[in-house]
């Protein structure tokens, strides 16, 4: 079993692949800082030379939106093909699911759910 930083719910964890444009060696280094700062981040691996930028963050305290603003903080952007435009669609849904799934309280005893 992997360890996680302080505040990682596995459970709610997700990890999200970007491709970046508009990377130089000030703002990769003022990106990857910002974002590992973050609470409920578990991990941060930017590749200026690749263009790419892989994060581990706990989906139900923050979301990909977030971590692009911070991107675009910084003067860099994620790419914009067609690709890069579905995958993110995809990790939008699959943070708000995660969300979603966090503020769930279940029922039990197959009791029928309150109304």
């Amino acid at each position: 079993m992997s360890e996680h930083r302080l505040g990682i719910n596995p459970g709610f964890l997700t990890k999200h692949t970007f491709g970046l444009s508009g990377l130089n060696e000030s703002n990769t280094q003022a990106i990857a800082v910002e974002l590992d700062e973050l609470p409920c981040v578990d991990g941060v691996w930017l590749n200026r030379k690749k263009e790419s930028l892989k994060i581990a963050y706990d989906a139900s305290h923050h979301n990909v939106d977030e971590m692009i603003a911070i991107i675009e903080k910084h003067g860099a952007k994620v790419k914009d093909s067609w690709w890069s435009r579905t995958k993110l669609g995809w990790q939008r849904q699959t943070d708000e699911n995660i969300k979603d799934n966090a503020k769930h309280e279940a029922h039990c005893c197959n009791k029928m759910p309150p109304h």
